[in-house]
């Protein structure tokens, strides 16, 4: 896998897309390992080892995100609170 020029020099740098709320490997694309789109950028470009827009990947800054972009939802336990 060729290395994003953000990790050329140093063997213990940390690739952060995969890790990162922007980050999305399109896998359907067939683009390869370490090849994605990062919406904050809209770009498709090799995993990064440094960059501004990083925001580390959590169940809660996932739903805040799907929240945001699709609507609130019911949450389960209402449901059967009111059957």
């Amino acid at each position: 896998m060729t290395d994003h020029s953000t990790c050329k020099g140093s063997k213990a740098a940390r690739r952060l897309c995969p890790i990162c709320l922007h980050w999305d490997a399109r896998p359907e694309d067939g683009s390869g390992p370490g090849i994605g789109y990062c919406s904050e950028r809209d770009i498709i470009t090799l995993a990064r080892c440094e960059c501004e827009y990083f925001e580390e990947l959590t169940e809660e800054k996932v739903e805040a995100r799907n929240r945001a972009l699709y609507g609130g939802y019911k949450d389960e336990s209402e449901d059967e609170e009111e059957e």
